[in-house]
C-alpha cells in the first residue's frame, strides 16, 4: 500500500487535511480519494463506498469498528491512521 500513496520510506506519510462541519469518516476517505490518485485502490473506494480489506482504521488511538459505519463525525484536532494490514511469515 504504501508504495502505491508515494510512501517507500520507512517512516508515516502524514497528510493534514482541515475539516468542514459536520465532517464524517466518510467525507474525508471521500476527499483524499480525490486528491490521491492510489488512495481508492489502497484504501477507500468512492464508488463502491467501502474500505480496502487490506486496511485498519485508528481514530485518536482506538480502532475503529467499521461495522458501524464511516459516519463517525470527526472534529478539529482527531487524528486518523491508516494501518495496512500484513501477512507473511517465514519459508
Amino acid at each position: 500500500m504504501s508504495d502505491r500513496l508515494g510512501w517507500t520510506g520507512p517512516e508515516p506519510m502524514i497528510i493534514e487535511e482541515s475539516l468542514i462541519k459536520e465532517d464524517t469518516l466518510y467525507s474525508v476517505l471521500n476527499r483524499l480519494a480525490s486528491k490521491m490518485r492510489d488512495f481508492p485502490e489502497s484504501v477507500f473506494d468512492p464508488k463502491t463506498h467501502s474500505l480496502s480489506s487490506e486496511v485498519t482504521i485508528v481514530l485518536n488511538d482506538t480502532v475503529q469498528n467499521m461495522s458501524d459505519g464511516l459516519g463517525i463525525k470527526l472534529k478539529e484536532g482527531d487524528h486518523i491512521l491508516f494501518l495496512p494490514i500484513l501477512a507473511g511469515g517465514s519459508n
